[in-house]
């Protein structure tokens, strides 16, 4: 599962990165000292869960949940349990109050995984329609090399040299393309994790394009090609 950290206090950020480590199955992808940075990013990002303190300057941790629909599961962390009742409301997953202990985290983790494994499976995916030029054409994913984010619109790059442009996202084609092979490291770029030739520091190689790979992206990168 791929976690973010919000929290304005420095110690308790690092506090509960250290107990995550000793955790297997998820990694925490990036932290925030504040709620405006993290709902910034969580607008291009696609995640499973994220740590949330409540008591923060500018957006608290409840004003972050209540202003976004559609966030990912979301465990608050905060040393008043005064907010338990009200954050429930909100079906987040759980509440730890700190310091936040080894065995009750892993117990908040454990929900976390039941409801992130419960959602239903889909088919492999092997192919997605979009719409160019006025008429829905079919892609065939496992030809497709890469995608790239033009602002407003995406192309796709095909390993026999077609490229085609759709008007969208790349969050939203990343959240479209259900297939494994696929994978976000950047917030400009999905790659066929089969087509990359090689990848050096914080760049991957296709054919003869150099894709950049972000800080974030990197060990979720580096976890999912060890299983290919």
């Amino acid at each position: 599962m791929k976690c973010i950290i919000v929290d304005d206090d420095e110690m308790a950020r690092i506090s509960l990165s250290m107990l995550c480590e000793k955790i297997d199955d998820i990694t925490i992808v990036e932290s925030f000292d504040n709620g405006l940075d993290a709902l910034n990013w969580l607008k291009n990002e696609d995640i499973d869960l994220v740590f949330l303190d409540i008591e923060m300057p500018d957006l608290s941790g409840m004003e972050l949940v209540k202003s976004v629909d559609d966030l990912p599961q979301i465990i608050f962390t905060t040393s008043h349990s005064k907010y338990a009742l009200e954050a429930f409301e909100y079906q987040v997953t759980d509440f730890l109050p700190k310091p936040i202990q080894l065995g009750r985290l892993l117990k908040g983790i454990e929900r976390a995984k039941e409801l992130n494994d419960n959602v239903s499976p889909q088919e492999v995916q092997s192919q997605l329609f979009v719409r160019v030029d006025g008429k829905f054409v079919r892609i065939e994913l496992d030809e497709i090399m890469y995608i790239e984010s033009l602002g407003d619109y995406v192309r796709f790059y095909s390993q026999d040299g077609k490229k085609y442009i759709v008007h969208s996202t790349i969050k939203n084609i990343d959240q479209k393309i259900t297939n494994v092979n696929f994978l976000k490291v950047h917030r400009s770029y999905v790659v066929n994790l089969t087509k990359i030739i090689d990848i050096e520091d914080t760049n991957l190689l296709i054919k003869d394009k150099v894709i950049p790979v972000s800080r974030a992206h990197k060990p979720i990168l580096m976890n999912k090609i060890k299983t290919l």
